[in-house]
């Protein structure tokens, strides 16, 4: 065979196999894009919380608990309205459709609402679902799989005539100044790919308040961004009844005994104690009880119906956040007790806070060495947003802090976050 000739032969085998090779290609490509769509429409974030207990909230702040189902269309929740008389308990399934997702402001799943199945459960689909590759998750396959799906859908509303949304950020005013949460986006992010599987503080805007949530950034789908093992803190107001003798509320235990008010903190978070009511009079506290320990309350019991404390307990959980209404704005586990503390600031202040401002600036005056009312006037303005004049209040507590249940501990470690925070918003509006 001639040199032409073995050159020709070449030729045309190179002809037949890209021949060939040509709709192998494309059925790849056509699988790989088939993939990436049904990965868009199944949410990989939503369906980490399948079948386990859950807290739904939604726009309006209405709370809904009950086991989770994912289906195409949407999320089922079921649940048991409670017995009534002699009625037995009704089993409810809530039907939420896709389309409603934009309402929810969260999705809860509390660790200590888990049975000890369900904890192990959780624990194994957590260490699965982190990133296994180190620095090389950029690599995973999955990513450029959605990339392609992106880009095809990208493709088809422009053929269509149609601009291709693009994604942007809920820009909120608050104190002369704009706030930015809520990524608009619904597709693959390289920040967030860079962040998977490491701390992240997240941004989130619900029923008017603007709260910062530290969690391990597990996943994130087109709609969602699941955080695990966040902080999250829950005002409560607790009853307590002198004629029950003891009682409990999530981690904290409290009892009457000799006639003094004994607290027990059972979690591994701090907890944290705002206030007491007392028949008509309030007894501001501003304190704080370490994880797993017990202080006593020098209070007489009240001479008529119950005593009511208002605390924040701070549970596990973890967190699903809708994607338009939450940002990831830091990358940073913080230390200590400051990833749990989530004071939350109101962007447009209820009425009643209003009232609550007015007493505490009364008490203020009426008793201005008392410390524990400084902390909670702090408190309140720090909430507002008024962060200079909250500093002001803290740092007055602090000045009396012997006098403080705790010693000052809740307050010290408010005024570390609060400059932390003074030092975000100064670097944004800057």
């Amino acid at each position: 065979m001639s040199v032409v000739e073995g050159l020709m032969t070449f030729v045309v085998l190179f002809f037949w196999l890209i021949l060939l090779a040509a709709p192998v290609a494309l059925i790849a490509l056509a699988a790989l894009l088939l993939i990436g769509l049904l990965r868009r429409r199944r949410d990989r974030a939503i369906r980490l919380l399948d079948g386990f207990p859950v807290t739904l909230e939604l726009e309006d702040g209405s709370r809904r608990s009950g086991v989770l189902r994912i289906n195409a269309d949407g999320l089922t929740l079921e649940y048991a309205l409670p017995a009534t008389g002699h009625n037995p308990p009704t089993p409810i399934t809530y039907l939420h459709y896709q389309a409603e997702w934009r309402t929810l402001n969260a999705i809860y799943r509390f660790e200590d609402e888990l049975s000890k199945e369900e904890q192990e459960q959780r624990s194994a689909q957590l260490d699965a679902a982190s990133p296994a590759w180190g620095d090389k998750r950029r690599w995973r396959p999955g990513q450029w799989i959605d990339r392609l799906a992106e880009q095809c859908i990208a493709l088809a509303v422009r053929l269509r005539g149609r601009p291709f949304p693009k994604p942007g950020f809920q820009s909120l005013p608050h104190n002369q100044r704009r706030v930015l949460t809520g990524y608009a986006g619904d597709n693959v992010n390289a920040m967030l790919e860079a962040n998977l599987g490491k701390q992240v503080v997240a941004r989130h805007y619900a029923n008017g308040f603007l709260h910062r949530h530290q969690g391990l950034l597990i996943a994130y789908s087109r709609y969602f961004l699941f955080l695990a093992r966040t902080p999250v803190t829950q005002r409560t107001e607790v009853h307590l009844q002198p004629e029950k003798g003891a009682g409990q509320e999530f981690s904290l235990r409290w009892g009457w005994q000799n006639g003094q008010l004994e607290i027990r903190n059972l979690s591994r978070y701090p907890l944290l104690l705002d206030h007491i009511q007392l028949d008509d009079k309030v007894r501001d506290l501003s304190m704080m009880i370490a994880e797993e320990s017990v202080f006593t309350l020098h209070v007489d019991p009240p001479a008529r119906d119950d005593a009511v404390l208002t605390a924040r307990i701070i549970r596990e959980a973890d967190v699903l956040l809708p994607r338009h209404r939450a940002i990831v704005r830091y990358a940073a586990d913080m230390p200590g007790h400051l990833a749990a503390l989530d004071v939350s600031v109101a962007l447009t202040p209820p009425d009643e806070n209003d009232a609550e401002e007015l007493r505490l600036r009364r008490e203020m005056k009426q008793h201005p060495t008392n410390p524990a009312i400084a902390a909670a006037l702090a408190r309140h303005l720090y909430q507002k947003g008024n962060l200079g004049e909250a500093e002001h209040y803290y740092k007055k507590a602090l000045a009396e802090a012997r006098r403080l249940p705790d010693s000052g501990r809740r307050v010290q470690l408010e005024l570390t976050r609060l400059r932390m925070d003074r030092e975000d918003e100064g670097a944004l509006s800057s």
